[in-house]
């Protein structure tokens, strides 16, 4: 090694040493960290629960209105009794009481 080698050496060592103590006086500021739970999740868990069951419960026992088919159709006939007296007989029976083949109107209709 020479003599300009050993020289460049300790400016070195000499910068370095004087960064070092400006660092060691730096007054480094306290770091506040306060980690978050989730605890507000698992307090809202079973009221999840609950409100799940109860909408499934509702859903289940929904009432469905059931309409009668009774009175989907009103057949209103004139008969003539054996007295020649006309009277009305008025019937009321469902679309599925009665059904009629789709050729047989073809023969009552022509």
């Amino acid at each position: 090694m020479n003599k300009r080698d050993n020289i460049e050496e300790k400016e070195l060592e000499l910068f370095f040493s004087e960064w070092k103590e400006k660092d060691k006086r730096l007054e480094i500021p306290e770091f506040k960290y306060k980690r978050k739970t989730n605890s507000n999740i698992w307090k809202w868990l079973p009221v999840g629960i609950a409100a799940a069951f109860l909408m499934g419960f509702w859903l289940m026992t929904s009432n469905e209105t059931e309409y009668a088919l009774e009175s989907d159709m009103v057949i209103i006939t004139l008969v003539e009794d054996e007295n020649q007296e006309q009277r009305f007989v008025i019937e009321t029976k469902s679309s599925l009481d009665v059904w009629e083949a789709p050729s047989s109107s073809l023969l009552t209709e022509f």
